[in-house]
C-alpha cells in the first residue's frame, strides 16, 4: 500500500541569520560582544532578563538570556548617548 500524506513532510529549516529568542552566555558574547561578568551585573541591576532552567532537586541547570532584553538595553544606551540637536 502506498503512503498518502495530506501535507508535505516537515523538513528542518534554515535559521542562519535569525536572532534566537533566548541564548546561552557564549551566544550573547558572539552576537553582542558582552561578557559573562557584565551580563550578570546587568541582570542584578534589572536591566536585562535571564532565567536558569533547572530540574527540581538538581543543583546545576542552564542559564538562558532573553536576547530581546539585551538588544533593548543596548538601544537604550544608544538613545542616552545621542546628543540632542541644538
Amino acid at each position: 500500500m502506498e503512503k498518502c500524506f495530506t501535507t508535505d513532510p516537515v523538513q528542518a529549516g534554515d535559521f542562519n541569520g535569525v536572532m534566537p529568542e533566548f541564548g546561552r552566555t557564549p551566544d550573547v558574547e558572539k552576537c553582542f560582544g558582552i561578557k559573562k561578568g557584565t551580563l550578570y551585573n546587568l541582570l542584578e541591576q534589572g536591566k536585562i532578563r535571564g532565567v536558569v532552567l533547572r530540574p527540581s532537586g538538581h543543583i546545576k541547570g542552564v542559564r538562558l538570556w532573553d536576547m530581546a532584553s539585551i538588544r533593548s538595553y543596548i538601544y537604550s544606551q544608544m538613545d542616552e548617548s545621542t546628543p540632542s540637536p541644538a
